[in-house]
């Protein structure tokens, strides 16, 4: 249950005064009431499909993304596959078989990828504290993160699309309750405590893989250092 949220300020990169992050959006539909992890998930849902009316942000045919600088892609929109540097929530269908458990609705922050798979960092197994700890140094050019949030994901158990999150709104984000930790059971998906995942990532936290943060675009074979 997520609690505190409407204390968290506009990220101020957005200066413009009618600019509305999908944080601020999520959490305008709340109402002020608690909500449940579904409940989040389901608003996550509802924003991304919104996009498809907008053909700015529901790109299919990324061969054929204009080809400018990397900065003018960085904004929410709807993607079928990842590249690296980007950060993005989708739904998951994992094989549960050599799996302890996973994230049915990751937030993954991507290192390598080809159109089959990809490997990258689900921000999930961190506590949101920690979360917001790695994710500055991210936005500040630095992959500083526990290797417990490491994995690979396939590209066809990737349930639909991917929301693609502008690096403007990585810090309001992050912090939306959409984590779905699950275990098998005898072929029977059962939920995870996400308190416990991150107690095991505490544990292991300093336990990291660094280095820079590099971003490639859609559209273009090019690699481009965004941050700074």
């Amino acid at each position: 249950m997520a609690t505190g949220f409407a204390s968290i300020q506009r990220n101020n990169v957005n200066s413009d005064p009618g600019y509305k992050t999908l944080f601020e959006r999520i959490t305008a539909r709340t109402g002020g009431e608690k909500k449940s992890l579904s409940w989040y998930r389901s608003a996550v849902r509802a924003e991304a499909s919104s996009y498809k009316k907008n053909f700015d942000k529901y790109i299919l045919n990324e061969k054929s993304d204009r080809v400018g600088a990397v900065e003018e892609q960085d904004a929410n929109q709807l993607r079928r596959y990842a590249v690296q540097g980007h950060l993005y929530m989708f739904e998951y269908k994992a094989k549960m078989r050599h799996l302890p458990y996973y994230d049915r609705f990751p937030l993954v922050y991507v290192l390598k990828a080809t159109r089959s798979e990809f490997i990258g960092l689900n921000l999930h197994y961190l506590s949101p504290k920690k979360r917001i700890i790695c994710t500055k140094k991210l936005m500040q050019g630095r992959i500083d993160i526990p290797k417990r949030c490491f994995h690979k994901y396939l590209q066809a158990h990737v349930d639909g699309l991917m929301l693609d999150l502008a690096s403007s709104e990585w810090d309001t984000a992050i912090l939306l309750p959409t984590e779905d930790f699950v275990k098998d059971i005898n072929g029977r998906a059962f939920p995870i405590n996400k308190e416990d995942v991150w107690e095991e990532t505490n544990e292991q936290f300093y336990d990291k893989i660094r280095g820079q943060r590099i971003v490639k675009g859609y559209g273009t074979p090019q690699s481009k250092e965004m941050a700074r």
